[in-house]
């Protein structure tokens, strides 16, 4: 299996799995956790879509269909904030559906060379749209471990 393959096996699978278990959330369940520092469903969701849209389309291509306006509540830099500041769970529920749909198109267009291209986004760590992705493709999986045990605690009736 070749690099971009593997990406797009990668992304569709985490994609797939995320939808699934978000579907089992509702309004209630996904603003509880578990402890007080952790994560909750809506945040995860809601920065799972950030970082599809940034990873795999602004930095290396320079492309974006998320929310910008909500950058502030789910990028790499945004702090815990009290339930009521964020949008309903539908609403971000339906946008990562939307977003992950756009990032699916735009990888099924890529080329291996288009890999190798320089991120438009400077970051030294992501020269390339191979880093920018493969980025992603590792930090989604550790984010649906998260979703997956949240889920799982829902199911036990522990959330």
């Amino acid at each position: 299996m070749d690099l971009l393959t593997y990406f797009r096996a990668e992304i569709d699978t985490v994609g797939r799995h995320w939808r699934d278990i978000l579907a089992a959330f509702d309004d209630a369940s996904a603003l509880k956790r578990p402890a007080p520092n952790m994560n909750h469903a809506l945040w995860l969701t809601g920065h799972m879509t950030w970082a599809e849209d940034y990873l795999i389309l602004e930095v290396p291509r320079g492309q974006s269909f998320r929310r910008k306006e909500w950058d502030r509540l789910f990028d790499h830099s945004s702090d815990k904030l009290p339930d009521d500041q964020y949008p309903p769970y539908a609403e971000i529920r339906n946008e990562y559906t939307r977003v992950h749909a756009e990032v699916v198109k735009v990888l099924a267009l890529l080329t291996p060379a288009d890999l190798a291209k320089a991120s438009t986004v400077e970051k030294r760590w992501m020269p390339t749209s191979a880093h920018a992705i493969a980025h992603q493709v590792t930090h989604g999986q550790y984010h649906l471990g998260q979703l997956t045990y949240l889920d799982k605690l829902r199911q036990a009736g522990k959330l």
